[in-house]
């Protein structure tokens, strides 16, 4: 088999012009050089060089492999360059499967601005349901998983992501809008917007409503923060969910004010135990939570 230093020297005397030159180019003897090219000529089959008048000049054959030559050292370079690239965390591809809130706000403006200093790097952003965030993750099909909820028990590796609230979402010019917070007694004759009582979420919103002796009657249900949102600016309706929507200023016409009981709404990564994570994955969750933290108090 062909050996790529063998073609090096073999390259190195073609541009030196002289097996000595290309002695002193390589860092080596010059019958270490002789003793290779005899040995490449062999391997091939081909006559590499001739001495014409005390020159050594290429056969005809010899410049016939030589643009392949060039090729392969231009590949090998590449690689070089690509090893070093990610080695510094500058090139690479990440997956992440994530669910669509997250999706189209926090991970959105994380992948702007990381691609601002890494350029080169590529991502595979899948925004799906909170189930197939999970088999995503099991299945080696993404890097790692973002959900807006407590994650599932199980074999995943589980990281703290950000810290959130519910949020009490309204327009501008609604009479609740006055108030820094709001308590369930003050949403008493609301039309209420949520999530269901069979999320963790609308469960959790619930019983903090139970715990301060008021019943929780909701007009609309979804688990799209985004669609709750638009109820709120098309139908005047007042929702109770997670303050992401609005951190992406889609809707510059709603307000959002303090819900006190608190509810906490607790964003994870999710990781496959023992698989490694690769430094460009490293730096960007680290980006994540660095925006997320910057959008929470902008």
């Amino acid at each position: 088999m062909l050996k790529v230093r063998h073609l090096e020297i073999f390259r190195a005397v073609v541009k030196a012009g002289s097996v000595s030159a290309a002695a002193r180019l390589l860092y080596v003897s010059q019958p270490a050089v002789t003793k290779t090219l005899r040995i490449l000529e062999e391997e091939i089959g081909l006559t590499l060089f001739l001495r014409v008048k005390g020159r050594l000049v290429c056969t005809p054959e010899a410049e016939a492999i030589l643009p392949e030559i060039e090729r392969l050292f231009g590949s090998v370079q590449s690689i070089a360059e690509t090893a070093r690239e990610i080695q510094q965390g500058q090139r690479g591809s990440i997956r992440v499967a994530t669910v669509s809130m997250l999706a189209t706000t926090i991970v959105a403006r994380a992948v702007g601005e990381f691609r601002n200093t890494h350029p080169y790097v590529e991502f595979d952003i899948r925004a799906l349901p909170t189930r197939h965030v999970v088999e995503y993750v099991n299945n080696n099909q993404a890097d790692f998983g973002i959900l807006d909820v407590a994650a599932p028990s199980g074999t995943l590796e589980v990281e703290e992501f950000c810290s959130a609230e519910l949020r009490c979402v309204m327009r501008a010019g609604h009479p609740l809008a006055s108030r820094k917070t709001i308590t369930p007694r003050l949403l008493d004759n609301e039309m209420l917007a949520t999530f269901g009582e069979d999320t963790l979420t609308g469960w959790r919103l619930r019983e903090a409503f139970r715990a301060r002796g008021r019943s929780f009657a909701s007009v609309f249900v979804s688990n799209s923060t985004p669609v709750l949102c638009a109820l709120v600016r098309e139908a005047n309706a007042v929702a109770l969910v997670d303050p992401f929507a609005l951190m992406s200023r889609s809707f510059p016409d709603l307000i959002s004010r303090k819900l006190s009981p608190a509810v906490p709404v607790e964003p994870r990564f999710l990781f496959a135990p023992g698989r490694p994570h690769s430094l460009i994955v490293n730096q960007f969750v680290a980006q994540l939570k660095k925006t997320a933290k910057e959008m929470a108090t902008g």
